[in-house]
């Protein structure tokens, strides 16, 4: 077994290198980078080559730490909200109904099924998670795992993840038919949007790489997240607690928007990699073993996230029943409240609506912005 700290940082960051490769090549496309690097690191450390993260070290508690918030902070970094302009109101609107079904669906199922019962004191935190990314992406589900500590807890965080991704990729398939459904109905009108460029090809300013596009953006996470650790530590002096993933958001949201910021073309790499990083000791906490054995809990998070979507839909078609909405626009809507704004180029692809793909990218960004705060405010919510 590793047991030198560098030698498992070099294995971890060549496991995160070969699952970014193999995100990109034929059938593991399908599984994504993020999928892949979970199941090395699970691989590396089921076969004793590696320490199980769940006992800690130098190394996986300084990723938990350090690097994990300042990848979320550098991934939030290419948030525009001003941008959403370009969206178009029902397309904003749309979107924002459904990030409501998604929240009314999480209630509605920890109510319904024993979310308490089997998985305790991470029934809340679970609940925030689910609400986080199928309200935001996969930055906001971390974000809240971060703070509630369930990442320590390797089987039950593996098991989220997997349903997560297989449940997903389902509702992705079942959309795709959504459109060709919808359009039976006299009530559901098809629209054409003008189509809006992005902000312009990248410039040769943006596109060159030097030694600041790295060092800036590092600056500013480190920056971050040592000012988020000082003020939550203030505030709980103070006797107001607030977990310092929510205020490093804030703190990302606003540094999103100073003019230059949006410069920082490799912010957005740079806070991936980290994430990927994270994943990998995500992997490597899992016991796959005890992962087997927990087939009733990963039974109760299918039937749980079935719950969300099924509430989610409902009310995103009776939203779009009583506006008459395009049903592309509805699809949209819903792809990139479950599964963020990189899958908004399916349904506009598939769909030849490339008017809808913008405005799918943006709101898939305000998703980014407040998948967090929603998470965090479903979970209080449920614990309470």
């Amino acid at each position: 077994m590793i047991s030198s700290p560098w030698a498992l940082l070099v294995t971890l960051l060549a496991s995160v290198a070969l699952a970014d490769w193999l995100g990109r090549k034929g059938m593991a496309r399908k599984m994504g980078a993020a999928s892949l690097v979970i199941l090395l690191g699970a691989l590396l450390a089921n076969i004793s080559l590696i320490p199980k993260a769940a006992n800690g070290g130098p190394i996986y508690d300084q990723i938990f730490a350090i690097v994990t918030p300042a990848s979320i902070f550098l991934v939030l970094l290419d948030v525009n909200l001003p941008a959403l302009r370009r969206a178009g109101g029902m397309m904003v609107a749309t979107f924002l109904v459904g990030a409501v079904g998604v929240m009314v669906g999480v209630v509605l199922a920890f109510q319904l099924l024993p979310m308490r019962d089997v998985l305790g004191p991470l029934a809340a935190p679970f609940a925030g998670m689910y609400t986080g990314t199928y309200t935001g992406g996969g930055a906001n589900f971390n974000a809240i795992a971060l703070a509630y500590g369930v990442f320590g807890q390797g089987t039950e965080f593996v098991t989220a993840l997997v349903v997560d991704n297989v449940m997903t990729n389902i509702w992705l398939m079942l959309l795709l038919a959504m459109p060709l459904l919808l359009s039976r109905f006299s009530r559901f009108e098809t629209r054409e949007y003008a189509a809006t460029d992005a902000d312009g090809a990248v410039s040769e300013e943006k596109a060159r790489i030097d030694s600041l596009g790295v060092a800036l953006p590092l600056a500013l996470a480190a920056v971050a997240v040592f000012v988020s650790d000082a003020l939550a530590a203030e505030l709980a002096e103070l006797g107001l607690p607030l977990p310092s993933i929510l205020i490093l958001t804030t703190l990302a949201l606003i540094a999103a928007h100073i003019p230059g910021v949006d410069r920082l073309r490799l912010a957005q790499p740079i806070g991936v990699w980290g994430m990927l990083l994270f994943l990998a000791c995500v992997g490597a906490s899992a016991d796959l073993a005890a992962l087997m054995r927990a087939q009733s809990l990963g039974m109760l998070l299918f039937t749980f996230v079935g719950v969300v979507f099924l509430v989610h839909i409902a009310v995103l078609l009776a939203w779009g029943w009583w506006r008459r909405a395009d049903p592309v626009l509805l699809a949209m809507a819903s792809v990139t409240n479950i599964g963020g704004a990189t899958t908004a180029f399916v349904i506009a692809e598939v769909n030849r609506r490339e008017d809808l793909l913008l405005p799918g990218i943006l709101v898939g960004a305000l998703g980014n912005a407040i998948g967090t705060y929603l998470g965090f405010m479903v979970a209080g919510m449920l614990a309470a």
